[in-house]
């Protein structure tokens, strides 16, 4: 941030007297400042003034990104970083970012990739969207030792099963990358300092086995819209969140994961986990999850079910479950019921969010047979309930429901925020104090328009 204040005191108009605070820098301290700028800024700099004019000899901040190459043709992005190349000065590079169509161009990228490595890059990141066909690397352009962080977009990389190149990875992304078992078995292997993996719209994965029991400090795994993953699973004691974005697919975890704090499944499909013959396997393993993130797909997994002329729930508790967000799905059969059944089994439960979508819970016969009997007769308190949130809210019968039910068995409610549905208003006769009817509830109630909503009550993932 100070070397931001100071380049910009230098690039930009100023009164005499800061003018001559900047004459006064000494040459190595100005250029210590203009090293860590962006590519185009120190360009930018370089018209101003004769003193900076070779300035961008100097640049460690090797950004050559998306906002760079705005506005600018292909011809004139090669000469530039190829200019970088050739003229720097530079003994060392913090971060080399690529945003370029590598097709016809793959022995040029390969001399940039291979004189930003000699300059012992931290951060290095390949994105490779303009291209129509994935760009082939070899992986002895990035066995380096000095890479922190690397994210590759719509290329191929080969990863051996032996290396010792990447030891100090610690944040690797993957997106639009053929991520095969194998290339996973070998992140794994050679990675040892990996901290987070991410896979982004990936394919040829399949079976996806984390097995990351020898990494002691692997903490973030994030699995995103991979089309074709079938299983995921999980063998790593260290780790502290797991995101997964898609399909249906089996979870199965190999250890124990105590550590595991912030768990989203944000499951696309609008039905099948209740197929899942391991659901109970999975919600088990999550016992120790403090921030929870689902759609209504799995919370209709673990609803009750219809055994021996009785509806049985599933056992399961989640003690240390502190924050709950539920995003219901349009063509979802989840009921109120469905959502007190599961918050029952977490005692800890602070903070509730719910997003209905257009959806407001349709009624269905498995309401009018069990779930309206269910709340009615619903006698458990959450005394550490302190704000609930619905967004798409109405004054439908569930919804309201739903509403009063925080109020009554909230007993330590501060804030209840509601937010209507897009294009949707209340009556004119309608007070929100009507809601508390049957209860003694004391809690806030706040009601938002959706494009108004200004609650400062927010999920984490939001």
């Amino acid at each position: 941030m100070a070397a931001q204040n100071n380049l910009d005191m230098i690039s930009q108009s100023q009164p005499p007297h800061k003018r001559s605070i900047v004459r006064q820098l000494p040459d190595d301290l100005i250029e210590t400042i203009i090293s860590f700028l962006p590519p185009k800024e120190v360009c930018a700099l370089a018209v101003l003034s004769k003193r900076f004019r070779y300035s961008w000899h100097l640049c460690r901040n090797l950004c050559f990104d998306r906002e760079f190459a705005i506005k600018m043709s292909r011809d004139e992005y090669k000469r530039i970083v190829n200019d970088f190349f050739i003229y720097n000065r530079s003994s060392r590079a913090e971060t080399f970012k690529l945003y370029f169509d590598a097709a016809g161009d793959t022995s040029l990228v390969c001399y940039w990739i291979h004189k930003v490595t000699t300059l012992g890059v931290r951060e290095f990141e390949l994105d490779f969207t303009q291209s129509t066909r994935k760009c082939m690397l070899s992986y002895e352009l990035v066995d380096v030792k000095t890479i922190n962080i690397m994210r590759l977009v719509n290329c191929e990389l080969h990863l051996p099963l032996a290396s010792n190149g990447l030891c100090h990875l610690r944040d690797l992304t993957f997106e639009r990358v053929r991520a095969r078992p194998m290339v996973i078995r070998a992140i794994f292997l050679n990675c040892m300092s990996l901290r987070s993996l991410r896979l982004i719209k990936c394919n040829s994965i399949f079976n996806l086995k984390i097995f990351a029991q020898e990494l002691k400090g692997f903490q973030d795994l994030e699995v995103k819209n991979c089309s074709d993953v079938h299983l995921v699973g999980i063998n790593a004691p260290t780790l502290r969140s797991f995101h997964y974005h898609g399909k249906i697919c089996e979870f199965k975890f190999f250890s124990d994961l105590p550590k595991l704090n912030d768990v989203i499944l944000e499951i696309a499909h609008p039905r099948g986990f209740h197929l899942l013959s391991n659901r109970q396997h999975v919600v088990i393993s999550l016992s120790f999850v403090k921030v929870l993130t689902v759609t209504s797909t799995f919370l209709e997994g673990l609803s009750a079910r219809f055994e021996g002329h009785e509806y049985k729930e599933m056992e399961f508790c989640m003690p240390r479950l502190e924050e709950f967000h539920l995003i219901v799905a349009p063509e979802s059969n989840l009921i109120p019921s469905d959502i007190a059944s599961f918050l029952k089994k977490c005692p800890q439960i602070e903070r509730v969010f719910i997003d209905l979508g257009n959806n407001a819970f349709g009624t269905s016969i498995y309401w009018e047979f069990h779930g309206r009997k269910y709340l009615s007769e619903w006698e458990t308190v959450f005394p550490h309930l302190k704000c609930v949130k619905i967004k798409g809210f109405t004054l439908k019968e569930l919804p309201v429901m739903m509403a009063r039910f925080f109020l009554k068995f909230g007993v330590s409610l501060h804030y209840l925020v509601l937010v209507k549905p897009m294009r949707h208003n209340f009556p004119g006769t309608f007070v929100p104090d009507c809601l508390r009817w049957g209860t003694t509830s004391n809690a806030q109630i706040q009601i938002y328009d959706y494009p108004g909503d200004t609650s400062t009550i927010i999920p984490q993932h939001l």
